[in-house]
Parts: C-alpha cells; structure tokens; sequence
C-alpha cells in the first residue's frame, strides 16, 4: 500500500470512529499523547474541524520530536498540498530515521480505530444507520400492463 493511501486509511477510520464514539476517540486521543481536552480543541480547529487529521497530527508531533503547534503551523501552509508534503517538509520521508517508526504507528492506530468502529457497529446495530437507499417494492395490480404497446396483454405482438 502506498503512503498516501496509508495516510487516507487512517484519516478515513479515524473519523468513522469519531463519528460514532467522539467521546471515547477524544479520551484515547488524551491519554495516547498526553494533552488536555482544551489543547484538543485547539488542534481540531487548527487541523480543519478534521478529527483524523488530529490523530494525524498529534502522531507526527510524537515520531518527530516536534511541537503540536509547530506539526499544525506545517499543516496550516501545506494542506493544500496533502499529508505527504507536510511529512517531508517536517522530515519524515523515505530513508529518514522517522518514516518506517511513523508509518508502523500509523497502521497501528488505523487497525485500532477500524476495530473500535466495527465493534460499536456490532454492539448497536440497531441505531447504526445504513447509508444506502432500500429499494421499494411497489404493488401491481392485476390489471397493470407492464408491455409499451396498445393492447392489455403482455405481450409485446
């Protein structure tokens, strides 16, 4: 898989997450990188309202050694361009001592996420919405002709 499908992944299962369990996502968020509700809700405006581009963030901070205010200043003048320019502008890039560390987390917390998201689905099935429409059945009366021509037979003659 490639980097940037990686980074996609991660982003993806962060926000399913997210969006079913914020409370739990932000308390692991807390405890994982140890930083206070406030400075969460600071890195979430910085990151663009995006929980996975948190997660993100506060894991670039912790492989790079960086400050968060310093990962989301990067992310402020490069996300135009995706994670993977902010990733080498920061240093973490094919060969640097950062990227295998950064991208073996970032599968971690991924699978991590993708496991929390699937077990809250099974554990409340009923209120997990799908998003897809039913397809409606609707009732033919005997006398409905379904054939474009004339007659009131099926036929097609």
């Amino acid at each position: 898989m490639f980097a940037q499908d990686r980074l996609s992944l991660f982003i993806g299962r962060a926000n399913k997450y997210a969006a079913v369990e914020l409370s739990d996502y932000r308390k692991r968020l807390c405890v994982e990188y140890n930083i206070s509700n406030q400075l969460l809700d600071d890195y979430y405006r910085r990151c663009g309202s995006n929980w996975g581009n948190v997660g993100l963030a506060l894991e670039v901070a912790k492989t790079s050694g960086r400050h968060m205010r310093e990962v989301c200043d990067y992310y402020k003048r490069y996300h135009r361009n995706g994670w993977n320019r902010i990733l080498v502008e920061i240093g973490i890039k094919p060969g640097s001592m950062y990227y295998d560390p950064f991208y073996d987390r970032i599968c971690y917390h991924s699978e991590c996420w993708h496991e929390h998201y699937c077990s809250y689905c099974d554990h409340h099935d009923k209120h997990h919405r799908k998003h897809y429409k039913k397809h409606r059945h609707h009732k033919h009366h005997k006398w409905h002709d379904d054939d474009d021509d004339w007659d009131d037979d099926d036929e097609d003659d």
